[in-house]
């Protein structure tokens, strides 16, 4: 019996020498396109082939042989810059033979461009996939690589179906994402079956792309760090040590300078001594781009183009330019957007003339399938446009290209006093798009200078109570706008004296992010300053400070008159996602930082007085901090809602119940009680034990960057669907409901389907409410009966919340527009 199992023992092995044995084949020119090997067609030498362990250079004549392992499952050759493959891979199978690849020859290119998608996460089509269709059509990369996370056997088969290189008409790359790892008999095996292999290469230009698994998910993969360690040593050693190589991974590998993947406990590959320069990954649906110190590595995330990021990061792509050298620029494309545009000034038949004599004419205009090529303008008497002045082709002007959204040009009037703007955009689809404005020149009134309006925090105070007492009311007129340079995020603006400050933020390249201040009055820019990462969120004012912290956890304080940094402070934040929540002030110290890093500083020095320490992880996080009495308000999205002494650092109470470990509404404090709208429940919380009070059902989507209003016998409540409401305090009935239009683009976690959003805090100015909205309009509603008073369509989102002067107020859009509404008190124009 033992010499018969011992006979058996040899068979087997000798059957799967056998089997590791038979992995040969030919590379060859394939010059008819028939995919065989015809007698004159030559084999190719250097091609690179791997049987997912393995990585060798094929012989002279084109004729490999791989040694085969016990994992192997594909024969998978990796393209070369001058020659594609119509067929990527071929399954191993026992009674294979040969295992050969026909190529055809392609022109070797220095630039290269390709789109970066993650985490679609879903099964079913939607406007996003037509973005993405007329995108490749019109600006024409390279290919698509999708860093994972398709989600699940529905998924995968969906996206093998519709998200392909017959569909998109360009090659597409698909990642192995921890939700791509399903139950089966091992965990990437639906995966292999549309996808084909999880790890592999590909050279296009003069750079190596790489493409490499999660190592885990919901289901346990067959492969090991030994087996994807093996192969990248393999790999990189196949290929020049010098050359530029792009990776890419659902995750992110460190947030350190130094790329190593850790094989086993005794080997590490040092990836930045092979040229390491980028790493492209997804995962946690968020947009940041970080350049990691003097290693010079890029990290780009890319959200989801299919909906919300779990940080409210906004719906897109990401579009990636290589050079020869393999370095690295790019652009995010935000998804929904069909050939949406809007004169922002002139609005509804006035303009103001500037101080420097000029008109200010600003355009928004975005289209998610086409980049803006121009914006072409002309400026016409009060005979206006015409069918004989339209023949004047020397009248037209090109407007200034000034962020990705929003174009602008500067003009004298002459004598004019009432004019016709005339705006064509011209996109790369060959689309133009057409709108004119007929307005009258009205003179700006000298400014009062006043040093009242100071407006330090989010609502003008550190416990967002939105309550402002004034006698403004609505018509509102646009007295100026400027653009700072860069998109707005949830930088709402701020205040002090003469001055007003926002935020921008470049999630693309990192160039443009900027804090930006304003004559409050003009508009004219009095300062800008770049920080190393963009700052999302709010800003205070402390003292003749204005105190920033940007994704990186740095924070600056700059003094507002002049521009000048003042102090400035690396909270040590080396984590993801990157920090996007809302600083708060009492006017003298500065809360900041996020779970671990979270932290009090002196605003004079920039000293800390404490850190938390406490971690417990969570997701990117929105809401502002809150200050009640001696308790800070915080929170970590997916995580808890948390209080701390304010003074100590000590830990107080959390919060994970009751959907309160979704962290997306901001806390208000009034009357000794927390006040939050989550999920679709308001809840009144007890500051000192954290316990609920009392809750109602709101039958609403409250998963918008918001703090509901507190009045003494209602509340009044902003809503990421389907706007916003008014409740009875004590019964919760509501009172009036007042419905905002459909989101340009989606940005609370998961939102998709026409949801109409509010990502910011409405004031209650006097008797009405000022807002704006995701749908690209400012309102101003009565706050009594919920009945529009007044509203201004801007043509791009609204995340920021209004900050109220005693004359009227400054709010900001995405394309990077602040504006300045003054209250005509009344008046109609």
């Amino acid at each position: 019996m033992k010499i018969k199992l011992s006979f058996a023992l040899i068979f087997m092995i000798g059957m799967s020498q056998s089997v590791f044995a038979q992995l040969k084949g030919t590379i060859y020119w394939d010059e008819n396109g028939n995919g065989v090997k015809d007698a004159s067609e030559k084999g190719v030498s250097e091609a690179v082939v791997s049987d997912g362990l393995h990585v060798i250079r094929t012989n002279a004549d084109g004729t490999f042989d791989l040694e085969g392992w016990e994992k192997q499952r594909f024969v998978t050759i990796y393209p070369s810059a001058d020659f594609d493959s119509p067929t990527r891979y071929i399954p191993i199978t026992s009674n294979s033979q040969n295992y050969d690849f026909g190529v055809i020859a392609k022109e070797k290119k220095e630039n290269v461009t390709f789109l970066h998608i993650s985490d679609t996460e879903t099964y079913e089509y939607g406007d996003w996939v037509d973005d993405l269709k007329k995108y490749i059509k019109v600006q024409k990369p390279d290919f698509v690589v999708h860093t994972g996370d398709i989600c699940y056997e529905s998924g995968m088969k969906w996206h093998s179906e519709h998200l392909t290189e017959k569909q998109l008409g360009i090659p597409i790359y698909y990642n192995l994402g921890n939700h791509d790892l399903i139950k089966g008999e091992y965990g990437e095996k639906y995966f292999e079956s549309k996808f084909g292999p999880a790890w592999y290469a590909l050279e296009v230009g003069n750079t190596l792309y790489v493409i490499t698994p999660m190592m885990s998910g919901d289901y346990a993969p067959s492969f090991t760090r030994e087996d994807i360690g093996t192969w990248m040593q393999n790999l990189v050693n196949a290929y020049a040590k010098d050359m530029p190589k792009i990776f890419f991974n659902h995750d992110l590998l460190t947030n350190g300078d130094e790329f190593d993947f850790k094989v086993n406990e005794e080997k590490s590959i040092h990836l930045n001594d092979y040229n390491l320069k980028s790493w492209v990954y997804g995962h946690w649906h968020i947009n940041m781009v970080k350049t990691h110190g003097e290693s010079g590595v890029t990290t780009y995330s890319t959200a989801t183009l299919a909906m919300g990021g779990i940080d409210h990061s906004p719906s897109s792509f990401r579009e990636i330019k290589v050079d020869a050298k393999g370095d690295t620029k790019s652009q995010l494309i935000w998804t929904y957007l069909d050939r949406d545009i809007q004169i922002v000034n002139p609005q509804e038949g006035n303009m103001t003339l500037s101080s420097d004599g000029l008109l200010h004419f600003s355009v928004n205009v975005y289209d998610s399938g086409s980049e803006v090529d121009s914006v072409l303008y002309s400026l016409w008497d009060k005979n206006g446009f015409s069918w004989t002045s339209s023949m004047q082709e020397d009248n037209w002007s090109k407007m200034n290209k000034v962020t990705d959204w929003n174009w602008r040009a500067n003009i004298d009037p002459g004598d004019h006093t009432n004019a016709t703007l005339v705006v064509d955009a011209y996109l790369a689809s060959g689309e133009i798009i057409h709108r004119k404005s007929t307005f009258r020149i009205v003179t700006a009134a000298s400014p009062e200078v006043t040093t009242n309006d100071t407006w330090a925090n989010l609502a003008g105070n550190s416990a967002h109570d939105a309550v402002v007492s004034s006698v403004q009311k609505p018509p509102y007129e646009l007295a100026w706008t400027a653009n700072i340079g860069s998109n707005i995020y949830m930088s709402s603006p701020v205040l002090f004296k003469q001055f007003v400050l926002s935020a921008g933020f470049d999630d693309s390249n990192e160039d443009k992010n900027f804090i930006a201040c304003w004559d409050a009055f003009g508009g004219e820019e009095v300062w800008k300053f770049r920080t190393k990462n963009g700052v999302k969120n709010q800003m205070v004012i402390v003292g003749d400070l204005v105190v920033a912290t940007d994704m990186l956890g740095i924070t600056y304080a700059i003094d507002i008159a002049s521009g000048e940094l003042i102090w400035e402070k690396d909270l040590q934040y080396r984590r993801l996602p990157g920090f996007i929540t809302g600083l708060v002030t009492d006017g003298e110290i500065v809360y900041t930082g996020f779970a671990e890093a979270l932290s009090a500083l002196d605003a004079a020095s920039g000293n800390i007085i404490w850190t938390s320490k406490k971690g417990g992880g969570g997701e990117g996080t929105t809401p502002t901090m809150t200050i009640a009495d001696s308790v800070l308000i915080t929170g970590r999205h997916w995580g808890s809602l948390d209080a701390f002494d304010r003074f100590t650092g000590k830990f107080l109470w959390s919060r994970s119940d009751q959907g309160l470990r979704f962290r997306d509404g901001v806390i208000a404090y009034k009357e000794g009680s927390l006040w939050v709208a989550e999920q679709d429940t308001f809840h009144e919380i007890d500051l000192k034990t954290g316990e609920t009070k009392r809750t109602f059902a709101t039958a609403m989507k409250n998963t918008g960057t918001s703090s509901p209003i507190v009045l003494k016998d209602r509340v009044i409540l902003a809503g990421s669907n389907p706007g916003l409401a008014s409740f009875d305090r004590t019964t919760g009935q509501k009172l009036w409901e007042f419905e905002v239009d459909p989101a340009l683009f989606y940005t609370p976690s998961y939102f998709k389907d026409q949801q109409q959003s509010l990502e910011s805090t409405p004031i209650l100015v006097g008797d009405h409410l000022v807002f704006g909205a995701m749908d690209g309009k400012v309102y101003a509603v009565e706050a009594n009966t919920g009945r529009l008073l007044w509203k201004r369509y801007l043509g791009a989102p609204i995340m920021t919340s209004a900050a109220i002067s005693d004359k009227g107020f400054y709010i900001c859009d995405f394309a990077g527009n602040i504006y300045y509404y003054e209250s005509l008190n009344g008046t109609p124009y």
